[in-house]
C-alpha cells in the first residue's frame, strides 16, 4: 500500500516495555502513520478503544501483570470494540506451542515474532489491510449479524476476487455450519476439495458436517487424521473428544479433551467442559484441581467471574466425599475459604442464594444434617427463577444430600429446561444431569425395596429388624420425619437398647427437635419420646435448657 493510504488511518501500539514502544512508533512513522497512539498495558489499551475505533493494533503477547495480549484481544471481540475492518496483529518474542495454538484459535489478522524489521512489519500490515478491504462486505455484514447478506457476499468475493476466494469460501463454509445448513455445507465442502488442492480447513468443515447429521463413523477418521497438522490440531481433539461423549466414551473422551486444554490453556470455556468430564469419570478430585487452573487462567479475563470460585467450591465439596473423615475435613475447610473470600472481589449481595445453597453443603458433608437443613429452609422460592446451570446443579445436590428428594427433583426439573444450547459444555452438563436423576431413581429404588421390608418386618411384630431397616433408610434421608419417627416407634415397641439403636434414636430426637412439624406428627413425637424416656431412660441424654424449651 502507498504510504499516504496509512497518514490518515488510526493505529494503536500496546507494549509494557517503552523502548519496544518507541521502536514500534518510528518503524509505522516509516510506513507512514501520523495518528499513532501508544499503550503500556491491556487497561490504558482498552479505555482508548473505547474511546477510538481504531483502523490498526499491535500488540505485544507478554503484557507483564494483569491481561496479555491474548486477553486484550478476547476482550475486544466480546465487547465489539474492534472495527468492522480494523486488522489486529499480535506480536510476541515467544514461539511456545501453547501461544500459536490459542492465536490459532483467536484469529486475528496476523502473528508477528520479535525480533522483526520495518520491511517485515509493513509486509505483514499491508498482507492484512489488502485482506480486510477485500472482504470488507463480508466483514461489515457479519458485525451487524446479518449472515445471509455475508454469505451473498462470499459468493461475490469468490466471483470477483479470485487471489482472496480461499479466503472467502473459508467464511463461507463457516457461516452454513453456524446457520446450522449441514448438508449443503457438506456438499461445499466436498466441491471445495475437488476444485482446489487439499486443504485442512474444508476437510475439518466437512468433518463438522457429517458429525451434525450423525454421520459420526466419517467423521471420526478425518478428525484423528486432522490431528496431524497445526492448523486443525486444537479444534480437532475438541470435536473428536465431543464425538466420544456420543459414543458414551467418557474417559477417552476426557483423555482427548485433556491433551486439547495442554495445547491451548487460555479457553476457559474448554477447560469448563474438561472439568465436567473428570467428574463424569468420577474423578471428582482432578475436576476440583481444574476449577482452581480456571480460576487462576481467567483471573484477568472476561471469564473472570464469581460462579468460577463458586464451582472450585463446589467442586470440593464433590471430592470431599472422596477422602476420609479427616480428609473431608480439610478440603471442605478449603472450600469454605474460597467462599469466604468471595467479598473481597465480588458483590455477595447478588449470591446469598448460592452461598447458602454451598454453605448447607459444607454442614453436610461434615454429618451436621440439622443445622444445614435449616440453614437451606431460608432460600427462598424465587431464588431458583434466577439460577445459572452450575447452581442449579449444585442445588440438586444439596437437597439430595439432605435427604430432600421433592425439592432437589424440581432443580433437576428446571435444568432440563435451561440447558438449551449446542455446544459441548453443555453437552456434558445435560450428562452430568442424567447421572443425577439416575442417582435419585436408584435411590427412590431402593428406598421402596427398604422401606418394604421395613413395614413387612413391623407387621409380623420383629421390631429389631424393622429398626435395622428404617435406619438403613434414614441413612438415606436423614432429614426426613417421618423416618426419624419410625426409628422411635420401633423403638416403643420394642426393638432392643444397644449402642447401634441408641446412637439413631439419638438423631432422630435430635431432628425432629430442631423440625418445624404439623400438629400430628408433633404429638406423636411428643407420645414416643415420653414413652421411650419412661422405658429407657439411659437411651435420652440430659438436656441443655435451651433443649428442652425446643422439646
Amino acid at each position: 500500500m502507498d504510504a499516504s493510504f496509512y497518514r490518515c488511518k488510526q493505529i494503536l501500539v500496546i507494549d509494557d516495555c517503552a523502548p519496544v514502544r518507541t521502536s514500534i512508533k518510528s518503524m509505522v512513522q516509516q510506513i507512514g502513520f501520523e495518528s499513532i497512539h501508544l499503550a503500556r498495558d491491556a487497561n490504558e489499551a482498552i479505555a482508548k478503544c473505547h474511546e477510538i475505533p481504531f483502523d490498526f493494533i499491535l500488540c505485544d503477547f507478554n503484557l507483564g501483570d494483569g491481561k496479555d495480549g491474548y486477553q486484550v484481544f478476547e476482550t475486544l471481540k466480546a465487547q465489539q470494540l474492534l472495527a468492522p475492518l480494523g486488522c489486529f496483529i499480535m506480536v510476541s518474542a515467544e514461539n511456545q506451542r501453547q501461544i500459536v495454538h490459542g492465536m490459532i484459535e483467536l484469529q486475528p489478522d496476523d502473528y508477528l515474532l520479535k525480533p522483526f524489521t520495518y520491511q517485515q512489519l509493513e509486509e505483514r500490515i499491508d498482507r492484512a489491510v489488502k485482506n480486510r478491504i477485500a472482504l470488507r462486505k463480508i466483514y461489515v455484514s457479519l458485525f451487524e449479524h446479518d449472515f445471509v447478506n455475508a454469505i451473498k457476499e462470499c459468493d461475490s468475493v469468490v466471483q470477483a476476487k479470485p487471489d482472496f476466494a480461499l479466503a472467502a469460501l473459508r467464511i463461507k463454509g463457516e457461516l452454513l455450519l453456524n446457520q446450522r445448513q449441514f448438508a449443503k455445507a457438506e456438499k461445499f465442502y466436498q466441491q471445495i476439495q475437488q476444485q482446489y488442492k487439499p486443504l485442512t480447513w474444508a476437510r475439518l468443515g466437512y468433518a463438522l458436517a457429517c458429525f451434525y447429521q450423525e454421520r459420526w463413523d466419517d467423521t471420526e477418521l478425518q478428525l484423528a487424521d486432522l490431528t496431524q497438522f497445526d492448523e486443525t490440531k486444537v479444534e480437532s481433539l475438541d470435536w473428536l473428544s465431543r464425538l466420544y461423549v456420543k459414543y458414551r466414551r467418557f474417559q477417552i473422551a476426557h483423555d482427548t479433551l485433556y491433551e486439547a486444554v495442554l495445547l491451548s490453556p487460555k479457553n476457559i470455556t474448554r477447560q469448563k467442559t474438561l472439568a465436567n468430564l473428570a467428574s463424569i469419570v468420577g474423578d471428582k478430585p482432578a475436576a476440583a484441581r481444574i476449577n482452581a487452573k480456571i480460576v487462576s487462567a481467567a483471573r484477568h479475563s472476561i471469564h473472570d467471574i464469581a460462579d468460577n470460585y463458586l464451582n472450585q467450591a463446589r467442586a470440593l465439596v464433590d471430592a470431599a466425599y472422596c477422602g476420609n473423615v479427616l480428609e473431608r475435613a480439610v478440603t471442605i475447610n478449603n472450600a469454605a475459604k474460597i467462599v469466604d473470600q468471595l467479598a473481597k472481589r465480588f458483590d455477595i449481595s447478588k449470591l446469598k442464594g448460592e452461598i447458602t445453597i454451598l454453605r448447607s453443603r459444607f454442614m453436610a458433608a461434615k454429618s451436621e444434617l440439622a443445622e444445614a437443613k435449616q440453614l437451606i429452609s431460608d432460600i427462598p422460592l424465587s431464588y431458583q427463577q434466577q439460577l445459572s446451570i452450575d447452581s442449579c446443579m449444585d442445588a440438586a445436590k444439596a437437597y439430595f444430600e439432605l435427604g430432600d428428594l421433592f425439592a432437589s427433583q424440581s432443580y433437576i426439573d428446571k435444568l432440563q429446561h435451561i440447558l438449551d444450547r449446542d455446544d459441548f459444555l453443555t453437552e456434558t452438563q445435560r450428562i452430568m444431569l442424567e447421572m443425577e436423576q439416575a442417582r435419585h431413581e436408584e435411590l427412590k429404588a431402593k428406598l421402596k425395596i427398604i422401606n418394604a421390608e421395613a413395614n413387612e418386618a413391623y407387621q409380623r411384630e420383629n421390631y429389631n429388624e424393622a429398626f435395622d431397616r428404617f435406619a438403613e433408610t434414614f441413612d438415606y434421608m436423614p432429614t426426613s420425619p417421618s423416618i426419624a419417627l419410625n426409628l422411635m416407634q420401633s423403638m416403643v415397641k420394642g426393638a432392643k437398647v444397644t449402642p447401634f439403636t441408641q446412637r439413631y434414636v439419638r438423631m432422630a430426637v435430635k431432628l425432629l427437635a430442631r423440625s418445624e412439624l404439623d400438629d400430628e406428627i408433633m404429638q406423636r413425637f411428643k407420645r414416643y419420646l415420653n414413652q421411650i424416656k419412661e422405658m429407657h431412660p439411659e437411651v435420652i441424654p440430659r438436656r441443655r435448657p435451651k433443649e428442652r424449651e425446643a422439646l
